[in-house]
């Protein structure tokens, strides 16, 4: 009996060091190979939180699969949308300086868009004469939305408002979008503040989390 347990402690410890483990496939290419989809039914990760070094990659567990709790890995080389994307837009031969409700194809349901950069070139802008004090207009972004076909898509105006271009030119619009996809994003809601005669003070709204 003593020689039979001896040889299974053998074993055991031959098998720590050098075994590697394989479900659903006979050659695992690692310590542990799961081929297939995984399951977590508990809190198996570690959440702790440290410093990132390196590149690394997320793991999400997601909660839209049958059953719930397939861990799916979040690498944007593999994705065409990641959680948080950038991107340029070149708007030629603009009517003087207006655009209004540019569809950006993204739908709001699924997206989050913000507008991170803004220039218009290539026109001067005009001057508005009918104010007792000349104005150039106020550099105006804004996105709003677009109904098309039943769905509601991101949408975006850009104008100098109370001034066009001068001799009605055309011109280019350069700008840069912030896109989120909004499973990701947390809405707190709207907050608001006052500001004194001053124009100073403190938001006692400020979110728990901002805090």
């Amino acid at each position: 009996m003593k020689k039979i347990t001896t040889i299974l402690v053998a074993a055991c410890t031959s098998l720590n060091i050098s075994a590697q483990v394989g479900i659903n496939t006979k050659t695992p290419q690692g310590t542990l190979d799961v081929l297939g989809g995984t399951l977590i039914e508990s809190y198996v990760i570690d959440t702790v939180n440290s410093y990132a070094s390196g590149n690394y990659y997320l793991l999400t567990r997601s909660k839209d699969t049958t059953p719930i709790g397939k861990v799916k890995l979040l690498d944007i080389a593999l994705r065409n949308v990641a959680p948080v994307n950038t991107y340029n837009i070149i708007l030629k031969n603009v009517s003087q300086d207006d655009v209004v409700s540019l569809n950006t194809g993204l739908e709001t349901s699924k997206y989050v868009v913000a507008i991170t950069g803004a220039v218009f070139t290539d026109a001067t802008p005009g001057v508005n004469t009918t104010t007792s004090i000349k104005s150039f207009g106020a550099y105006s972004t804004e996105v709003t939305s677009v109904t098309n076909a039943g769905k509601t898509y991101n949408a975006i105006n850009l104008s100098f408002q109370g001034a066009g271009t001068a001799s009605a030119q055309n011109g280019t619009w350069s700008l840069t979008l912030c896109v989120y996809e909004k499973a990701l994003i947390k809405d707190w809601g709207t907050y608001t503040g006052n500001i004194n005669s001053s124009f100073t003070g403190v938001s006692t709204n400020t979110p728990i989390g901002l805090q």
